[in-house]
């Protein structure tokens, strides 16, 4: 299996998700031969099989928290992993309230496929989970709801994905070390809101974190009027780091970095 991320989507917030301006199926890790599943949102199980990705490989779920563009399909996925629960196979990284529910939701995960699974983990904020050579971090985050970032550390490479978020100081501090960061950035330019970061917010947590690549996804309307392929351009102008824009479908080659050479590949 090759090391490489591919985006199943780059869309966040509801007028995207609504009418699939940009997909929003997540993302996939694959890395030490396992196979990550990053927040199935809407569309994962169609996304996936438009950009060659197979379902039914995936080893490890990490969903965020429970908004539907994050977790959506995650009932989906464990389907497809399990072939409907004939196997009893593969892993759940989620927050309580994903997993358990809460006082104002049910549990995003269904019972039935929650007892699919060979392992589930509810997690909160710094708690470490370690699956073979993979260890798997909760980094902090300031949403409207129960959230976990991550912190992916592997011999290889390490990888941070930021999650939805506002910015506060703490946060870089969770992703020093990391070689690849990962970014939601819901609205361009200086265009702050309370919950998620605009391109200003992702270009000052890069200042501070210097990965050896950032790529900012989960675009708002907002942000796809004014072109992600611009904003990365003038985060990357302002902090003298490789920054890229996630585009549907888009995947990046981590061998380089796996190897201790300093080029990413991208492949479209």
């Amino acid at each position: 299996m090759q090391d490489r991320i591919i985006f199943l989507g780059t869309g966040g917030g509801r007028v995207v998700i609504a009418n699939q301006l940009a997909a929003t199926g997540g993302f996939i890790i694959q890395l030490e031969g396992y196979q990550i599943w990053v927040d199935p949102g809407p569309g994962a199980l169609v996304r996936a099989k438009q950009y060659g990705v197979k379902a039914g490989k995936t080893d490890i779920i990490y969903v965020s928290h429970e908004h539907i563009d994050h977790s959506n399909d995650v009932n989906a996925v464990i389907d497809a992993i399990t072939l409907g629960g004939i196997k009893k196979r593969g892993v759940l990284i989620s927050t309580p309230s994903v997993i358990n529910g809460s006082a104002e939701n049910v549990p995003v995960l269904q019972t039935f496929y929650k007892n699919t699974l060979k392992e589930v983990f509810a997690i909160r904020t710094d708690d470490k989970i370690k699956i073979g050579p993979l260890t798997f971090i909760a980094t902090p985050t300031k949403h409207d709801i129960e959230n976990n970032g991550l912190r992916l550390e592997t011999p290889k490479v390490n990888i941070g994905y930021v999650g939805n978020t506002a910015p506060f100081p703490e946060l870089a501090e969770a992703f020093k070390g990391c070689n690849v960061l990962i970014i939601d950035v819901l609205k361009p330019g200086k265009e702050s809101w309370k919950t998620h970061f605009c391109s200003e917010d992702a270009a000052n947590l890069i200042s501070q974190v210097k990965p050896e690549l950032a790529i900012i996804t989960h675009f708002g309307a907002r942000m796809l009027k004014f072109r992600p392929v611009y904003e990365a351009r003038e985060i990357q102008r302002k902090t003298n780091i490789r920054t890229i824009a996630a585009s549907d479908g888009m995947r990046v080659d981590l061998k380089a970095l796996a190897t201790g050479q300093k080029k990413l590949e991208q492949v479209a």
